[in-house]
């Protein structure tokens, strides 16, 4: 039996804790942006810009605190599925990615946000791409063959999620050409004279 018979299906599912503290502090970004933007109405030497940001931040927060919501009302199901035929996100998509696809994984760290970037074929990466705006930030950092899949608000940190990932990746795929190192052709043996 090899050591990937001997790995467990793992599934990851949303932290409530996380998603409470998550919700919170929207909510509280929510009522400040309104507050501030209902006060100033009022006062005097506040600028349009100012009175635009306020209303503009109490309706961008206010969506995130409706979208936290949303999923503290529906995160009883795993969401994230590692086996040792591959990874399955289903908030990117419903297909598994095979872990022969993957060709590299790594942690992208930008500011405090870190997420796990599976470097995938490019014909892969495309069903797996996300959104407009998910595309054209990630296309700077990590090229067009990068698929993302972000901790935050799971049971699970991205170190964990790097270090399991890793481990199903060299337990799932076979040893690509580009990885290996070739081996020294054998020199053929001069046959004796006689």
């Amino acid at each position: 039996m090899s050591v990937s018979q001997n790995l467990p299906n793992v599934t990851i599912g949303f932290s409530r804790g996380r998603l409470l503290m998550i919700f919170g502090a929207c909510l509280l970004l929510t009522l400040l942006c309104a507050g501030l933007a209902f006060t100033w109405q009022e006062g005097k030497g506040v600028t349009t810009f100012e009175l635009a940001a306020c209303y503009i931040g109490a309706v961008f927060f206010g969506l995130a605190t409706c979208r936290m919501l949303w999923r503290l009302a529906t995160a009883r199901a795993p969401v994230v599925f590692i086996s040792r035929v591959g990874i399955r996100d289903t908030r990117l998509a419903d297909e598994t990615i095979a872990w022969s696809a993957v060709r590299k994984i790594q942690i992208w760290d930008h500011r405090a946000q870190k997420c796990v970037v599976l470097k995938v074929d490019p014909l892969v990466a495309k069903r797996f791409a996300g959104g407009f705006l998910t595309r054209a930030l990630m296309s700077k950092a990590l090229g067009t063959d990068g698929v993302v899949v972000n901790a935050g608000g799971l049971t699970m940190d991205v170190g964990t999620l790097l270090e399991i990932c890793k481990q199903y990746w060299g337990a799932g795929r076979p040893a690509h050409f580009d990885d290996a190192v070739p081996e020294p052709e054998a020199e053929p043996e001069p046959e004796p004279v006689s």
